[in-house]
């Protein structure tokens, strides 16, 4: 039998693994805290995820601050020191120990200069520099209390960029102009979009207005029965506002979902009227704006009463 290591996939895990130690040193410096534990991970060729406790998620800039310390750490081809020794001692020299098995008298220890150090029986790097590089690619919560950061290393770093320059290409193709000016031209799009939206919103409110002043008062108990389901390109809170401020007497504006608004001109109580039948009722008593569904059956009343 010959036993044939796959160097390529080897290479990438060692990358992997020392990643992970140079990770947990930057945490520590960058958010200058040293109870960082580990609830969780996975580590596979030049890819791997942490989940630790974090009561909330890290800014942006710390994500570059961390990115930058490992980056660096990775440039300086800081030796990766593999040694054992006992327990004791390890602890003596600050080594981690993120599980809690039992540990041998004997252990295995991962000592980066400058970094970290911790207990660990994983297969590892001989320097920073056979990383290539580090890049956190995503960040997100997985449980209460619990961050998880997901990165790559090597070659993967490169089709990363890579990926992510053919994207940056493509929308400026579709922009028509140079990646250096997308934010420029997404900015006067931005500024087009809301002024094309305050042109919408006039047309809609000079729409609703005309409509209103064509109305015709009515010789019944009430003086106008709106209903807003004829003005569907504006919201009901619109269309109410809009009725107070241009209709005079004894108003009721309403909608198929039960939306009702019952405006007086002061001859009379609109919060009574609201009580005499039934429906919920609030607000200053010349102005009642609710939701119940008796609302229809009321219009359909006061119509059948002519």
């Amino acid at each position: 039998m010959k036993l044939i290591v796959d160097k390529p996939q080897r290479y990438a895990k060692m990358r992997a693994h020392t990643g992970v130690h140079l990770l947990y040193g930057a945490l520590e410096k960058i958010l200058n805290r040293n109870d960082i534990k580990q609830a969780g991970s996975y580590v596979d060729e030049d890819y791997w995820r942490l989940d630790f406790n974090a009561d909330k998620p890290l800014t942006l800039e710390q994500l570059y601050q961390i990115e930058n310390l490992v980056n660096k750490w990775i440039y300086e081809a800081i030796p990766v020191e593999i040694f054992e020794t006992t327990l004791d001692d390890a602890i003596k020299q600050w080594a981690k120990a993120f599980f809690d098995e039992k540990y041998w008298e004997k252990v295995r220890v991962i000592k980066i200069p400058w970094a970290d150090i911790q207990l660990c029986g994983w297969t590892h790097s001989p320097n920073t520099s056979f990383l290539w590089a580090f890049k956190i690619i995503s960040q997100e919560a997985v449980a209460s209390g619990i961050k998880r950061l997901v990165i790559i290393t090597g070659p993967k770093v490169a089709k990363f960029a890579q990926d992510k320059e053919k994207l940056l290409y493509e929308i400026a193709e579709k922009l028509e102009v140079s990646p250096a000016q997308i934010l420029q031209k997404i900015n006067k799009f931005e500024k087009e979009l809301q002024q094309y939206k305050s042109e919408i919103e006039s047309l809609k409110s000079s729409m609703l207005l005309s409509k209103l002043k064509n109305l015709s008062k009515l010789n019944w108990e009430f003086d106008y029965i709106v209903s807003a389901d004829e003005f569907d390109w504006i919201d009901f809170k619109s269309v109410v506002q809009a009725v107070r401020n241009n209709l005079t007497g004894k108003i009721i504006v309403f909608n198929k979902n039960w939306n009702f608004a019952i405006i007086s001109d002061g001859t009379f109580s609109a919060k009574a009227f609201a009580k005499e039948n039934n429906l919920r009722w609030g607000w200053p008593d010349n102005f009642v704006q609710w939701r119940d569904e008796k609302i229809l059956k009321i219009i359909e009343k006061i119509k059948n009463s002519l």
